[in-house]
């Protein structure tokens, strides 16, 4: 139970299926609730505060699945990955943005693997290069 000498004390958990359990935690200015694993270790968690809810997820993956749509909306949204990311489609992907799209990488490619590439602008067409190779 929490202590009223302490408030930041966890409540007791709750047990749940397979060993798993909730806490919930009061702090001065974010409340938060845990699922915590059979082995202890925090699995999930959401952090309530000034600025709304934070979901935290621990452990070796996460997978979302939805059988309709997924969508993510926000002011901003950004992803990091440490080794790789990779986007794929089974249909079209389609990359639009309201202002530029830059694009920077070590070394870049553009493949088509069944028909053309084709680059349509409204102006000037630039290509600056150590060299310009066509058709090598």
């Amino acid at each position: 139970m929490s202590d009223e000498t302490n408030p930041d004390a966890p409540l007791a958990p709750i047990e749940l299926a397979g060993r798993h359990q909730v806490v919930i935690h009061r702090g001065a200015g974010v409340d938060t609730v845990e699922l915590l694993g059979r082995d202890g270790k925090l699995v999930f968690a959401i952090e309530v505060g000034e600025r709304g809810p934070v979901l935290r997820f621990e452990g070796p993956g996460l997978t979302l699945r939805a059988a309709g749509e997924l969508a993510i909306e926000a002011h901003d949204i950004s992803l990091r990955a440490e080794a790789g990311l990779s986007l794929a489609a089974g249909g079209d992907l389609r990359i639009s943005a309201g202002g530029d799209l830059h694009s920077s990488a070590r070394e870049q490619k553009i493949e088509a693997v069944l028909g053309d590439v084709a680059i349509d602008a409204s102006d000037d067409v630039r290509i600056d290069g150590e060299r310009v190779l066509v058709n090598c």
